[in-house]
């Protein structure tokens, strides 16, 4: 926030697409955390200083949603990003389940809060972000930010904030110089049918998670660069895998797609993604590298340039004006039996005395019933699960590890 700027003042109206999360959230809070693990003690004052810096460096940072206008719009918040400090050794699940419980307020901002856990070799963040400022990605950025700033934590005057609020998607999306897109698959009708709310009562949820240690992610990774698929269909092919052994007869895949890559928008700590689905059927789950070829063709379609300006330029002309239309439309496109965010490699600067060890995430809940919400982010060649549900299966992400490297047991030559 820039000394002119007051809280009154507007930063710019939400786009279509956060205003649909926004009226959505009016009922359903939908926020994440992202769970950094450092190699270094840091005190709670330190970290407030370090947030400081990392606001300055992006606006949605520093604003809060007024909701009083016919179109909600970003104001400048004047506040630091809270910090709070957990008892030494708390497991990061539960403060992770507890921050699903505690709704952050659109105002008066900002839009972010923090917690810090003090370990006995180190400290744990919990970053927490409401979804009308920024994804998956945006996050891991704040990430990067921080730990650099935990690095330069001298006393000092208060940060300059730079820019302004960066652009909408739809803003980016109509911009972008796209070809007639492929002909994809044929639409599938059960594909859309509507999952079901459950209202929000601030029931904590269960949390679980599980890392693979460097050799099976390495194998993982080799493995799917030779059978011509992603990391990320593979664990679409795991989860679905483990669903049919259970009984599932049909199983839908919810992955957002991080728009920054697949259509080539700017960074920035703002939402850059879409969702897309998959599906698989019980007679699909017999050959796992044909499966994760299936999820990894359906995905491709998807993510196309065109068919995501396509889909922006859909809900722009027409976006849900009410909560209880946002409602509508959420339960229809968003409905399936587990959602897998995947961050990718999450690469951190090695200089400096501050080391990112671990990285969680992203944690969610998003009031669909019997929702599994999956993220997954790989640092240091270590690929991690966490996954949050009301409705826990223990079996999930063990068995889903099994699948994964009973895949890449024995090397064969790709299939055709």
């Amino acid at each position: 926030m820039s000394i002119s700027h007051t809280h009154t003042e507007t930063a710019r109206e939400l786009g279509a697409f956060e205003r649909t999360i926004d009226l959505y959230m009016r009922r359903n809070p939908v926020q994440f955390s992202l769970v950094a693990e450092i190699d270094r003690k840091a005190s709670e004052r330190t970290l407030a200083r370090a947030l400081r810096s990392v606001q300055a460096r992006h606006p949605l940072l520093r604003v809060s949603v007024d909701r009083r206008t016919p179109r909600a719009r970003y104001r400048w918040a004047e506040g630091p990003v809270r910090v709070e400090t957990a008892a030494e050794g708390t497991p990061w699940q539960a403060v992770v389940a507890g921050e699903q419980t505690r709704p952050i307020a659109p105002e008066p901002g900002p839009l972010m809060r923090a917690v810090l856990v003090p370990a006995e070799a180190g400290s744990v963040i919990v970053l927490t972000f409401a979804h009308q400022i920024t994804d998956g990605t945006g996050g891991v950025r704040v990430v990067a930010d921080l730990v650099a700033a935990l690095d330069c934590d001298e006393e000092g005057g208060e940060p300059t904030p730079e820019g302004d609020v960066p652009p909408s998607q739809e803003t980016l999306l109509r911009a972008l110089d796209t070809a007639t897109p492929a002909v994809g698959p044929p639409r599938d009708e059960l594909m859309d049918a509507p999952g079901e709310l459950t209202p929000f009562s601030g029931r904590v949820p269960h949390v679980s998670a599980l890392a693979l240690q460097r050799g099976p992610t390495a194998r993982l990774v080799h493995r799917c660069r030779t059978e011509g698929v992603s990391v990320h269909a593979a664990l679409c092919a795991a989860a679905c895998t483990v669903f049919h052994r259970v009984g599932r007869t049909r199983v839908r895949v919810l992955s957002p797609i991080d728009l920054r890559r697949a259509a080539g928008l700017p960074d920035a700590v703002a939402n850059r993604f879409a969702g897309a689905r998959t599906t698989s059927e019980a007679s699909q789950a017999g050959d796992f590298w044909e499966l994760a070829r299936h999820h990894h063709r359906a995905l491709e379609h998807q993510r196309a340039p065109q068919a995501l300006k396509t889909g922006s330029e859909a809900l722009a002309q027409q976006p849900p004006a009410t909560p209880e239309e946002a409602e509508a439309m959420m339960t229809v496109v968003t409905a399936a039996d587990i959602q897998i965010t995947n961050l990718g490699v999450v690469e951190m600067p090695a200089h400096g005395r501050t080391r990112l060890t671990a990285l969680w995430g992203p944690a969610q809940t998003t009031q669909l019933r019997g929702e599994h919400v999956l993220g997954v982010a790989t640092v240091g060649g270590r690929l991690r699960m966490t996954e949050l549900t009301h409705d826990p299966m223990a079996v999930l992400l063990p068995d889903m590890a099994t699948v994964l490297a009973q895949g890449c047991g024995e090397p064969c030559s790709p299939s055709p």
